[in-house]
Formats: C-alpha cells, structure tokens, sequence
C-alpha cells in the first residue's frame, strides 16, 4: 500500500468503529443546519448520546416540541365522514361515463 492512501477493506480502523458504535445500538447521522444552529445541535446530539438523567431530560423537552402527529386511520375518517352534515343528504352522484376529449400527440 502506497504511503498516504487511506487503507480500506474490512481491517481498516474506520470500518472498525463503524461496527463497534453499530453494535453499541448508535446510529450516525449527518444534518445541514443554519451556521448559528450548529453548536446548540451539537450540544443536543451530545447530551442525547451521554444519555443517564440529562438525556431524558433533554427528550423530555423536545418530544412534545418536534413530535410528528399520529397517522390516522381508515377507521377515524369513515368515523369523521358519519358525523358529517352531509351525512342525511340526498346527494346525487352519478359517475361521468363521457369518453373524454381527444388530444393530438402528433
């Protein structure tokens, strides 16, 4: 191997680590932030991996802050369209049955 050349293959020290954190149940990750954010991301990413009380403290604060909201179901909009006002109209709906317009392609 050529001096200077970063070695590869599964002996190299970065594919080492790279199990070794898997392993531990660590994952990496890279985000692109404003510049003025970076610290305080880094500051989080910090306490979150140094885990113990401030790691659940630092989770405690952000969950509700950054939570996605829960995925409705089919059950929640069938349960939604029932309580509609439309519910008891009489609402004509006919499927269009026309063939459409013609479109030149050529």
């Amino acid at each position: 191997m050529k001096p200077g050349k970063p070695k590869t293959g599964d002996d190299s020290r970065v594919s080492r680590h790279r199990r070794r954190v898997s392993a531990s149940g660590a994952r990496r990750v890279e985000v692109t932030v404003p510049s003025r954010d970076a610290s305080l991301v880094k500051a989080v990413a910090g306490a979150l991996r140094s885990g113990g009380d401030e790691a659940e403290q630092v989770r405690r604060s952000l969950q509700p802050v950054l939570a996605t909201p829960r995925v409705r179901t089919g059950g929640e909009l069938v349960a939604f369209l029932r309580a509609s006002p439309l519910t008891e109209a009489e609402l004509p709906i006919e499927r269009d049955r026309s063939t459409g317009r013609s479109a030149d392609f050529g």
